[in-house]
C-alpha cells in the first residue's frame, strides 16, 4: 500500500519499488527526471533537445536479478532523489542529484552487505530522442548553413557519430558524440564495461562491485548531455573525480533553503521547500539571457514571460533579489522601442506572441516591487535603447494606455482577442483581470516616481480614475462580485479566480473584498461546491463553465481543462493570500492542490490540473507563489497601497 509523509523538509513516498515516483529536478542549465527506480526518465539542456527517449536501469545481487516489487522508501528534496530498500540481504540505497550549476546528473549506488557477502551489479542502457533533435533542428536552427550542409551532404558525415572509451582503472569514460557536436558522456566506476553500442553510439554499459559480510561498497555514474564547446559542454571524469564536491553542493542547497519560522509542522517545511526550490530552479543563464524559464517544457527555446516571470520573482524577492533584478533587465530587453510587450522574451530577446494586455502591467508592478522591497533604486538608472529601465516601465504603459476608451478602462479589442494570461479564451472588451493590472501599473509608476510629485500625482490619478471605472461598470451587485469581462454584446457572469487582482492591489473596498471572497470560498473550493462533480481536488480557476462554445479554444474547451475550471496553483495562491489579507481562512486553496498532488504521485508543483483531464507541466515556476503566505505580514508582497485590510 502506498504511503505519504514528510520529514525534515522532504517528501517522503513509500510502496513497491517498481512503482514510479518521478520527480523533476532542473539547475541554472538543465532539467531531468529521476523515476524512483535509479532510472533517468528524461534530461534536456535550456534551448537544445531532449536527449533521453528512454532510460532503463538494472540491479542484481549475487546474480539474481533485483525483486521489482521490493518495498522502497523514497525521499525527495531540492535536486535530490534518494531510494531506500533492500534484496537478497543487501541494504541499497540510491541517490540522484543534480548540483546548482553542473550540466550532469550524478547517481550512486551504496550497498551494505548486511548478510553474506556481495556481488552487486548495475546495468545500465538507454536510448537516445534523436527525434527531438531533427526537431530541434530544423524548426530553431535551420539556416542557409545547414541548407547547404544538406544540399552537399556535410551533414550526413556529423550524424554517423563517434564512440571513445577510456579508462584509468577507477572509472570507465564513454564518450559519445551523437550528432554535430552534441554528445552524451558517461562515466562509472570500476570495474566496468561498455555492452551493446549500435551506429551512433554505446548505449549499454554496466558496473559492480563485491562487498563482504558487514561492509559498504559504491556504484558511482554520472551522465552529461550537451554540444562540446558552448555553455553545455561539461567533462564527466572530471565531474567524477569530484563527485564528493558535487554531493556536497547538493545537499548544501537542499539544507539551506531558507524555511521561515512560521513553518511548524512537518508538511509546511516541505511545501516550503518543494515550493521554494521550484522558484530558484527555474532560473537559467544562457549568455546575456538571465532570467525565469515557466517550466520544465518551456526551455527549447529558452523565454521568460512577463506573467509567469511576475509571480515567480515576487515568491523570490526577500530571499534571491539578484534572480529579480536580472529578470528585470532580461525582460526590458523584450520591449520594443514603442513600448509594445509580448508575452515572453526569448533568449535571443526576440518576441514570444507580440502585443499581450498583462505583460506591460506586470513589468511595472515588478519594478515597483523589486525597488519596494530592496531598496535598490539603481536598477532604475540601468540602460534600455539608450533610455532607462524607468522609461521602459513607463513606455509600457503608455502604450498599454492606447488601448483605454473614454472610461479610462483598456477595451481588449477584436472578437478573438485571448493575449493575457488566459489564452484559450476569447475576453473582449474590458477584462476585470487586466484593469485591475493597470490601474496597479499606474500606481506602481506613481510609487517610481515619488522624487517626482507632480509627475507620480498625476499616475495616481489616472490609477484612481481606472479603479473607480472598473467599480461603477464592472462590479455586480446581485452577483456579489466583478464579472469576468463585458462587452456591448455579452457580459461573462462567471466567477473568474483571476479577478482576485481587485482585492491583491487595492481595488475592491473592504466590503466588495470581503464579499468576493465569500463567493469564491462557496464556489471556486471545490470542497464547497456540490454542483461541481469532479469531487474534492482543489480551487476551481472559473465556475460556471464558460457557456459560449465561441469563447473557448483548445484545452479550454472542455469544462475543468485549463482556463475553464482546472485548478491553478499559483492563482490558488494569490486567492489564498488575498484571504490572508483579510483574516480569513486560506489553507485550503493554499495547500489542497499539493496534498492531492501528492497523492497522484507528481512531487514537484504542477502547472494546472483537475481530475478529469491530463496534468500540465511539473516544476512550474509560478506555483511555487504559495510559499509567500508563510511570510506574512512582514513580507506584504502586493503594492495594494490602497486596500482596506484587516
Amino acid at each position: 500500500m502506498e504511503k505519504f509523509s514528510y520529514a525534515d523538509g522532504a517528501i517522503v513516498y513509500e510502496g513497491d519499488f517498481c512503482k514510479k515516483t518521478n520527480y523533476d529536478i532542473s539547475n541554472r542549465v538543465m532539467t531531468a527526471r529521476f523515476d524512483g527506480m535509479g532510472g533517468i526518465s528524461a534530461y534536456a539542456v535550456v534551448n537544445k533537445w531532449d536527449f533521453l527517449e528512454c532510460y532503463y536501469d538494472q540491479m542484481s545481487v549475487n546474480g539474481e536479478p533485483f525483486d521489482i516489487y521490493s518495498p522502497k522508501r523514497v525521499e525527495m528534496a531540492g535536486r535530490t532523489e534518494k531510494i531506500y530498500t533492500s534484496f537478497g540481504g543487501a541494504d541499497i540505497t540510491v541517490t540522484q542529484f543534480a548540483d546548482p550549476d553542473t550540466n550532469a546528473v550524478f547517481q550512486e549506488f551504496e550497498v551494505y552487505a548486511a548478510s553474506g557477502d556481495v556481488e552487486f551489479e548495475n546495468t545500465a542502457n538507454f536510448g537516445l530522442n534523436i527525434t527531438s533533435w531533427m526537431k530541434n533542428f530544423f524548426s530553431s536552427r535551420f539556416s542557409l548553413s545547414t541548407l547547404s550542409r544538406l544540399v552537399f551532404g556535410t551533414l550526413a558525415a556529423e550524424i554517423k557519430g563517434h564512440k571513445k572509451r577510456e579508462n584509468d582503472g577507477k572509472k570507465l569514460v564513454i564518450r559519445n558524440t551523437v550528432i554535430e557536436n552534441f554528445y552524451f558522456d558517461i562515466a562509472v566506476s570500476a570495474p566496468a564495461e561498455a555492452l551493446e553500442e549500435n551506429h551512433l553510439y554505446v548505449n549499454q554499459f554496466t558496473a559492480r562491485v563485491r562487498i563482504p559480510e558487514g561492509g559498504r561498497g559504491k556504484i558511482r555514474i554520472v551522465v552529461s548531455a550537451g554540444t562540446r564547446g558552448d555553455f553545455s559542454d561539461t567533462d564527466v571524469a572530471v565531474a567524477f573525480d569530484n563527485f564528493d564536491t558535487h554531493l556536497a553542493a547538493a545537499k548544501e542547497y537542499a539544507d539551506n533553503i531558507p524555511v521561515p519560522q512560521t513553518c511548524k509542522t512537518e508538511f509546511e517545511k516541505a511545501y516550503y521547500k518543494s515550493l521554494y526550490n521550484c522558484a530558484e530552479s527555474m532560473y537559467k543563464e544562457v549568455a546575456r539571457f538571465k532570467g525565469f524559464i515557466a517550466g520544465m517544457v518551456y526551455q527549447s527555446p529558452a523565454r521568460t514571460y512577463y506573467r509567469d516571470g511576475y509571480w515567480t520573482a515576487i515568491s523570490l524577492l526577500k530571499n534571491r533579489p539578484e534572480l529579480v533584478r536580472n529578470e528585470i533587465l532580461t525582460l526590458a530587453r523584450g520591449i520594443n522601442r514603442d513600448g509594445r510587450c509580448p508575452s515572453a522574451v526569448k533568449s535571443n530577446f526576440k518576441n514570444w506572441w507580440g502585443d499581450h494586455y498583462d505583460s506591460p502591467s506586470f513589468f511595472a508592478i515588478l519594478l515597483y516591487d523589486y525597488v519596494r522591497h530592496t531598496g535598490d533604486e539603481s536598477v532604475l538608472r540601468e540602460k534600455w535603447r539608450g533610455k532607462t529601465i524607468l522609461d521602459a516601465a513607463e513606455r509600457v504603459v503608455e502604450k498599454l494606455s492606447e488601448y483605454a476608451d473614454e472610461t479610462a478602462l483598456l477595451y481588449k479589442r477584436g472578437p478573438y482577442n485571448r493575449r493575457d494570461w488566459c489564452d484559450n479564451v476569447f475576453r473582449e472588451g474590458y477584462c476585470t483581470y487586466d484593469e485591475a493590472l493597470y490601474a496597479a501599473a499606474l500606481n506602481a509608476l506613481a510609487g517610481l516616481n515619488a522624487s517626482k510629485p507632480d509627475k507620480a500625482a498625476k499616475y495616481a490619478l489616472r490609477a484612481e480614475k481606472v479603479k473607480k471605472a472598473i467599480n461603477e461598470i464592472l462590479w455586480d451587485p446581485e452577483l456579489g462580485y466583478y464579472v469576468n469581462y463585458k462587452n456591448e454584446n455579452h457580459t461573462e457572469k462567471n466567477l473568474s479566480i483571476d479577478t482576485v487582482t481587485t482585492i491583491l492591489y487595492g481595488i475592491a473596498p473592504r466590503d466588495r473584498a470581503l464579499s468576493v471572497l465569500k463567493k469564491m470560498e462557496a464556489v471556486l473550493e471545490s470542497k464547497n461546491n456540490t454542483v461541481q462533480k469532479a469531487g474534492d481536488f482543489g480551487t476551481l480557476s472559473v465556475f460556471p463553465f464558460y457557456k459560449p462554445n465561441a469563447s473557448v479554444v483548445l484545452k479550454s474547451s472542455l469544462p475543468y481543462y485549463y482556463h475553464n475550471g482546472g485548478d491553478w496553483p499559483y492563482q490558488s495562491a494569490a486567492y489564498a493570500y488575498a484571504k490572508l489579507m483579510y483574516g480569513m481562512d486560506y489553507r485550503y486553496p493554499l495547500t489542497r492542490w499539493f496534498e492531492y498532488n501528492i497523492s497522484k504521485c507528481n512531487f514537484t508543483p504542477v502547472e494546472f490540473f483537475a481530475p478529469p483531464h491530463a496534468d500540465g507541466s511539473l516544476l512550474q515556476g509560478w506555483s511555487a507563489l504559495g510559499q509567500i503566505a508563510f511570510d506574512h505580514p512582514e513580507g506584504e508582497f502586493f503594492s495594494a497601497s490602497n486596500a482596506e485590510k484587516k
